[in-house]
Order: structure tokens, then C-alpha cells, then sequence
């Protein structure tokens, strides 16, 4: 019961030290906002899993209600892993987020299909956004590295240029989503097909 009180003091202060940011939240500190949220969502899903088992779950945390906030995944009949998340790769420009691979990860750990395994394979990224609801326009303000990061080791082997191909994509749309699709390689081209004639 300590550890327990000590781990929700600990959660308590982080809790304080977002109130105080948002109290002063202005242009100049919304990253350091936006990563404490992140930090604490992360931390506390660590944190309280442990003591969460040992009693009833809650209908919050159910794995029904990880789907309905975060996203879904699946297994296609191709044999293709398809996740889909409910809200666009966060901007890196200034701050890595860690949100979106815990979150993977998490949808992995509740998947109730097994999970395929490539030996090599395609990673495609498709954000559905428009020019106003974006979080950045640039690739390479996009926090998409942390996705391979978490599909190594379940998924993938590795996420090097050898083992994994990687295409990151954006079509517009009002219903903001991040779809993800793991697949052979050599299946590639029928998913550029697909994509190109919006069968998705």
C-alpha cells in the first residue's frame, strides 16, 4: 500500500505541474503542455497497470474502451496488419512523443488474432486530413518513427532499410484518422494500387 500511495503522490505532483502549465499556457509552452499530458498518460498507464489488475476493471479500461479512444486493429483477409488510430502523427519539429508507440503497443497486447510476422516488409502511413486540420504539413515534422520502433520485435525483426520499406502518405479528408498498414513486401505495389484508387 506504500508503493501505491507513493505511486499516486508521485502522479499527483505531475498532475500540479500540467495544471500550472495550462494556467500559463501560451504559444511559447503549448510543447512543454502537450508532452506532459503525453508523459503522464503514459506514466500512469505504466504505473497503475499493476494495481489495476488486482481488482475489478473498470468499464474505462477495458480493452472495448482503448478501441473507442485510441483506435482499432486488425488482421485483413490478405494477411496484412491494419491499425487504425483516431488522430493524426503528432508535429515533432521541437519534441519526440512517445504517446503514439505506446499506444501501438498497447492495441497489440489486446489483439485477439495473432499477430503476422514479416520477414520483410512494408510499412505504409496514410493521415486523412485537411490544410486546416492538420498537425504538420512536413514529412519530416511528422512523428511517424516511433510506429517501426513499436512493431519491432512483434511484427518485424528490425526496422532497418533492409528488412523494412517505409511510404508515408496523406489524403484529404474532414474525419482526421492515421491508418497503418504492415505487409509483405512484395505486396507493395498492390497496396499503391489500392491507395491510388481509394479502395481503402
Amino acid at each position: 500500500m506504500d508503493n501505491f500511495k507513493h505511486t499516486t503522490e508521485s502522479l499527483q505532483a505531475d498532475v500540479i505541474h500540467i495544471s500550472h502549465l495550462l494556467a500559463r499556457l501560451r504559444p511559447a509552452v503549448i510543447d512543454d503542455y502537450l508532452c506532459a499530458i503525453e508523459s503522464l498518460c503514459i506514466r500512469s498507464r505504466i504505473l497503475l497497470d499493476a494495481y489495476n489488475r488486482s481488482y475489478v476493471v473498470s468499464e474505462c479500461h477495458s480493452g472495448d474502451a482503448l478501441t473507442k479512444i485510441a483506435g482499432s486493429i486488425e488482421v485483413t483477409p490478405e494477411g496484412w496488419l491494419h491499425i487504425t488510430l483516431n488522430t493524426l502523427l503528432p508535429n515533432c519539429r521541437r519534441r519526440v512523443s512517445s504517446y503514439i508507440g505506446d499506444t501501438i503497443r498497447r492495441l497489440m497486447d489486446g489483439c485477439t488474432e495473432e499477430l503476422p510476422y514479416f520477414e520483410q516488409a512494408f510499412l505504409a502511413i496514410v493521415e486523412y486530413c485537411s490544410y486546416e486540420n492538420h498537425n504538420a504539413l512536413d514529412n519530416d515534422n511528422k512523428g511517424w518513427k516511433m510506429i517501426p520502433n513499436a512493431l519491432k520485435g512483434r511484427v518485424i525483426s528490425d526496422d532497418s532499410q533492409f528488412i523494412l520499406s517505409i511510404g508515408l502518405f496523406a489524403r484529404l479528408a474532414d474525419d482526421t484518422r492515421c491508418e497503418i498498414y504492415v505487409l509483405p513486401s512484395e505486396d507493395g505495389a498492390i497496396f499503391m494500387e489500392m491507395l491510388a484508387s481509394d479502395a481503402f
